[in-house]
């Protein structure tokens, strides 16, 4: 199965959120960086023996093969990362993504052969490089943040994404993957409605929590286990020491209206002279 993740404008985290899902698949997988703009895996993790990832062995080095010979192996040209995650690393730079020109067709076709298969096919637009690789998919996620402007632009690239695969044979099933912070995760079912009223039968398949203030940590055993969005929430905090008998005044912050005024006990009147 080829499963593409794709953006329709902006960076809404379509390659963090392929990572993690391969790194949680429950099947054998590989992770595909297709992303024409070039590779976040080479900066951001090491191979499992701790050595800077070569962007030649990957989507260049497969590319080539193929046009030798279209069934060539995938297995030569994968590099497992920390965590032993098998990772087809990407284009090192963007020039590269022209040069492999009518090759894109034939890695889509490839990859349809290898299994399970998570891509990151970059943002989509007319003249992507990548697009044939998102339309060939059994299925291609969009992911898309909160935001009017977000759910616009997604509105009018999944019209224009159904417009173009209705004059093919096979149509891709789409999806929507909504990034947002777990607070907002009820704005899925009113993304669902906003889709559905433009004519789109697009389903919001899942909501990823995003937390912008979390940092990858170098200490986890797998870079891509680390995000807060993909592991369980953090303990709460120990419960506060109790407070001492001697009762401590109340303090106002600034801003704030008196304790009586929010509906507290009101403070005695001074008494008469």
């Amino acid at each position: 199965m080829l499963i593409s993740i794709a953006s329709a404008k902006g960076s809404p985290g379509a390659s963090t959120s392929a990572h993690v899902l391969a790194a949680v698949w429950p099947r054998p997988v590989v992770l595909a960086e297709l992303d024409p703009v070039g590779s976040d895996l080479v900066y951001r993790t090491r191979s499992r023996e701790g050595a800077p990832l070569d962007s030649d062995r990957g989507v260049v080095s497969l590319a080539a093969a193929i046009r030798r010979d279209p069934a060539a192996p995938l297995r030569d040209h994968v590099t497992l990362i920390e965590g032993d995650l098998p990772v087809l690393v990407g284009l090192s730079r963007p020039d590269q993504a022209t040069a492999i020109g009518a090759g894109w067709s034939g890695l889509a076709t490839s990859l349809h052969r290898q299994g399970d298969i998570i891509a990151d096919v970059g943002r989509l637009s007319p003249g992507a490089p990548s697009l044939g690789v998102a339309m060939a998919s059994d299925i291609t996620l969009v992911a898309v943040r909160p935001g009017v402007e977000n759910y616009g632009h997604l509105r009018e690239r999944l019209s224009w994404i159904v417009a173009e695969t209705s004059r093919r044979s096979e149509r891709v099933r789409l999806g929507v993957l909504l990034i947002a912070p777990w607070k907002a995760r009820h704005e899925a079912d009113d993304l669902t409605r906003l889709l559905r009223g433009s004519g789109l039968e697009v389903p919001v398949v899942g909501v990823l929590a995003f937390d912008q203030s979390a940092p990858w940590r170098a200490a986890a055993p797998a870079p891509w286990a680390a995000p807060s969005w993909c592991v369980r929430p953090e303990p709460l905090p120990p419960p506060s020491p109790a407070p001492s008998s001697r009762e401590v005044p109340h303090e106002r912050r600034p801003g704030t209206r008196p304790r009586h005024a929010r509906g507290g006990r009101r403070p005695p009147r001074p008494a008469a002279p």
